[in-house]
């Protein structure tokens, strides 16, 4: 499998290895095939790849691989499984979708790691066009459901709104402010939202980040209900893009989702965030006393609510 870049090569004597090398022969990353069913037509890669700094590589490797396989065998479905720091640009970019993260999967210097899953299928990658993440798009703005690729956009969020955020907000310790855990963070969250038991959307205005809203304890059955949190940039309030956004989620959960009622609670002197909420057809419910722990203290909240009125 040749390119005029980079060269992916089956490995001599070992015929599930496949060494992927750069335009001077240097190896920057090897395929390993896990799992190979004729009956399902499909394959199971790992990558391991040793440039983590240059996607484009791993990007243009993975379309000399699916394309062999695609068009010399009948095979429906690839799946890779790729470290968690991996640069996923170059699995999203040609069309991959993000179908779970595998916990603490491998060993790496001594430490365990998780592996995310990625998948594509033959008409996906024929047509070149990209799984869809779940988007909800608005007027002014669009809702993307966070997948780890987005870890650098959230670190910057939070950065430049530090200050701003720490009267609503639990205290961060320093870490938090890093690249890996905000990888962490969206891991868990995209893991959440494939059990069904939350959806963490951003929030982009002209393809910006600038908020973020989250569906969390999404309890089925007889109960149907949720929570809603959100924050946004604070070069963005007062222009009705949080109002925006929460209509589009609220569409959502009561229309795709026939969720049943969904429970909201802001500081009590939040005075901008209950006006959002009552403006999208929430109800005051009552002050819960000393609810989280906010800003260095226990801090009481207005609790609203919404029911589905169409149902």
């Amino acid at each position: 499998m040749n390119d005029k870049k980079i060269t992916v090569e089956n490995v001599h004597g070992r015929e599930k290895e496949y060494v992927i090398k750069d335009n001077n022969g240097i190896t920057v990353g090897r395929f390993f095939l896990l799992d190979y069913q004729s009956d399902n037509r499909s394959y199971m890669f790992r990558i391991n790849y040793y440039r983590p700094n240059n996607f484009e590589m791993l990007k243009e490797a993975l379309q000399i691989l699916l394309r062999k396989i695609f068009a010399t065998t009948n095979t429906y479905k690839v799946n890779v499984l790729v470290d968690e720091d991996t640069n996923v640009r170059a699995l999203t970019d040609i069309g991959m979708v993000l179908e779970g993260v595998v916990e603490d999967n491998i060993i790496s210097k001594g430490y365990y790691k998780s592996e995310l899953l990625f998948g594509i299928n033959a008409m996906d990658f024929e047509v070149g066009s990209r799984v869809n993440i779940l988007r909800l798009k608005g007027e002014n703005i669009e809702l993307k459901v966070f997948t780890p690729e987005d870890s650098e956009d959230m670190l910057q969020y939070y950065i430049k709104n530090m200050e701003y955020l720490q009267s609503f907000e639990p205290a961060r310790e320093d870490s938090f402010y890093t690249l890996e855990v905000q990888r962490r963070i969206l891991m868990e969250s995209y893991k959440q939202y494939l059990n069904g038991t939350a959806i963490s959307f951003g929030i982009y205005y002209e393809s910006k980040l600038i908020g973020k809203a989250q569906l969390s304890n999404i309890v089925m059955g007889i109960f149907r209900s949720a929570f809603i949190g959100y924050s946004i940039d604070k070069d963005f309030q007062g222009r009705g893009y949080m109002k925006e956004a929460l209509k589009l989620i609220l569409e959502y959960a009561f229309v795709e989702m026939e969720l049943h009622r969904i429970e909201a609670s802001t500081l009590v002197d939040n005075i901008k965030s209950q006006r959002v909420l009552l403006s999208c057809g929430f109800e005051i419910l009552g002050v819960n006393k000393e609810y989280l722990f906010i800003n260095g203290a226990w801090r009481d909240h207005k609790t609203f609510y919404i029911i589905n009125r169409g149902e």
